[in-house]
């Protein structure tokens, strides 16, 4: 025979079973929780690699490559004392092994060959006394002394000493015809005076033009105007140099001293026996000679550097 069962049941069995199996499938259907987030200060870019700051950061220091917090600046540079650059060394060249010193005592003598042109005076005859008359060409050494100043500048004191030729009143005798110039004189020098420079040279004092024949010695002098001469200095060694020239130089002879006969006396030709003008009278009728000298001086720098 088969239980009964009560529909009371049997009706409350059906509503425990759907209310089991509405819990099951609303208990199935729930999403798990999510993962927590990592905490900020862990968070670390890949090195090497630019990454955007997480929300809420500042920027990124790009020498630590740390982010820093919201609300704190980024910490100020500090900046390096910069060393200052060591001193520029300039190179000073140095002097070359031939150079023509600052300063210097400047000594030295000068040759040359020298002829006398136009006239010293006019005579009784009324006739010019041409310088021929008296003086023929010949060769003068000079002494020098003077100082060189800041390489370029020369003063000096000069003598020049002329052994000239018999003049055409004379030929034929034994009398013997000189010159001598003294006086003060100026270099400069300009160009490149540690080689060859270009040389001026002016120079003024007294010329005395002389005859001697046996016991009887005729002189006049007077004052020459200028000598001015061109040449170069040629520096061969520190303290030595060579200076060709060439001068030219005039003046007037306005003194006279002594008395000689002329060697063509009693023939000569306009009858003139000796010079109008002797024994200390003074050249009245003084007229302009010229002098022309070509030369080759050697001079040095004593105590230069």
């Amino acid at each position: 025979m088969r239980p009964r069962v009560s529909l009371r049941a049997a009706c409350l069995a059906g509503v425990m079973s759907g209310a089991l199996l509405v819990s099951g499938f609303a208990g199935a259907q729930q999403p798990p929780p999510p993962a927590p987030a990592p905490p900020p200060a862990q968070y670390q870019p890949p090195p090497g690699q630019y990454q955007p700051p997480p929300p809420g950061y500042a920027p990124r220091d790009r020498a630590s490559g740390y982010y820093y917090g919201q609300g704190y600046p980024p910490p100020q540079p500090y900046y390096y004392p910069q060393q200052p650059p060591p001193p520029v060394a300039h190179a000073v060249p140095p002097e070359p092994e031939t150079h023509a010193p600052k300063y210097s005592l400047w000594t030295g003598a000068r040759l040359s060959y020298m002829g006398f042109g136009f006239s010293f005076y006019v005579n009784e005859q009324r006739q010019e006394e041409t310088t021929g008359n008296f003086i023929g060409n010949g060769v003068a050494p000079q002494l020098d002394l003077g100082a060189r100043i800041s390489y370029r500048y020369i003063p000096y004191l000069f003598w020049e000493h002329g052994f000239m030729g018999q003049g055409h009143r004379f030929e034929g005798s034994q009398a013997r015809s000189s010159t001598d110039f003294y006086g003060i004189g100026f270099r400069y020098l300009s160009g490149d005076v540690d080689s060859v420079a270009f040389l001026t040279d002016l120079a003024i004092g007294k010329r005395v033009v002389s005859v001697t024949n046996g016991s009887q010695s005729y002189s006049m002098s007077g004052l020459a105007f200028f000598r001015l001469g061109l040449g170069a200095e040629i520096r061969v060694a520190t303290l030595f140099a060579l200076t060709p020239i060439a001068s030219i130089s005039s003046g007037a002879l306005n003194d006279s001293e002594g008395d000689i006969a002329f060697a063509c006396a009693p023939n000569c030709v306009d009858g003139s026996q000796g010079p109008t003008y002797k024994n200390g009278q003074v050249i009245q009728s003084a007229r302009t000679y010229v002098v022309l000298s070509l030369g080759l001086g050697i001079h040095f720098d004593v105590f230069g550097k």
